[in-house]
C-alpha cells in the first residue's frame, strides 16, 4: 500500500470520527431541553418531538455525504433557529443571507456548533439576541454571528466538543479558511470565512 492510500485511508477514518461526534451532541442538548419542556408544557411535546426528528433525519442524511449543498445546510440552520425560538420567545434573532445559490456546496452541519453554542449562551440573558449574517460571493463564504452571554455568573460549561471538531474539520477537509472568535463587553462574534468551495458542476 502507498503512502497516499494510507493518508487517504486515515483522512475519511478521522472525518468518519468527526462527523460522527456531532449527532450524539446534538442529541444530548435536544434530549436536554425536550426534558424541560415536558416538565413545563407537556401538550407542546409531541410536536416538537415531530421537529426534533425532522432535523435529525437531516443531520443522518448528510452525514454520509461529504458536501451538501449551501442552501441545504442553511435551510437546516434556519430551522433549528425556528425551533428554538419556538422554545424561547424572548430570543431575538436577525437573519441576513446575500447570494445564496443552489450551486456551491460545504460539508455538512459545518455552522452548527457555531449556532448551537450561539443559542446556549444567549439563553442565559434577559434579552437575549443572536444576528446571522451569511454572504455567498462566487466560491467563498462568510458567516458571521453575533450573540450577547453572561459575563459572569453562567450556569452554563462549555465541553468544547463542537468548536474544537469545527475546527478539526476544516483541517482534514483542507479548506482555506479563516476562523475568528471575539469576546466585547458581553457580546461573542464568530465569524468564519471559508474560499474554494467546491461545487455542484
Amino acid at each position: 500500500m502507498s503512502q497516499a492510500d494510507k493518508d487517504i485511508m486515515n483522512f475519511k477514518s478521522e472525518l468518519s470520527f468527526l462527523k460522527q461526534q456531532l449527532n450524539p451532541h446534538f442529541l444530548l442538548n435536544a434530549m436536554n431541553n425536550l426534558y424541560g419542556e415536558a416538565l413545563a408544557e407537556p401538550d407542546k411535546v409531541p410536536d416538537r418531538i415531530l421537529n426534533l426528528s425532522d432535523m435529525l433525519r437531516y443531520q443522518i442524511e448528510a452525514s454520509k455525504k461529504d458536501f451538501v449543498s449551501m442552501e441545504e445546510e442553511i435551510a437546516f440552520i434556519k430551522k433549528y433557529i425556528e425551533y428554538y425560538t419556538f422554545r424561547n420567545e424572548r430570543l431575538a434573532v436577525t437573519q441576513n443571507i446575500e447570494g445564496l445559490h443552489g450551486q456551491i456546496e460545504i460539508p455538512p452541519l459545518f455552522f452548527l456548533p457555531l449556532v448551537e453554542n450561539a443559542v446556549k449562551f444567549s439563553a442565559e440573558t434577559i434579552e437575549p439576541f443572536i444576528n446571522l449574517d451569511l454572504k455567498v460571493q462566487c466560491r467563498g463564504v462568510i458567516f458571521t454571528l453575533k450573540n450577547n452571554y453572561l459575563d459572569s455568573g453562567s450556569r452554563l460549561s462549555s465541553t468544547g466538543i463542537g468548536i474544537e471538531n469545527l475546527k478539526r474539520r476544516l483541517e482534514v477537509y483542507g479548506l482555506k479558511h479563516n476562523l475568528s472568535c471575539k469576546k466585547d463587553k458581553n457580546i461573542f462574534t464568530v465569524k468564519l470565512t471559508i474560499w474554494h468551495l467546491p461545487t455542484a458542476v
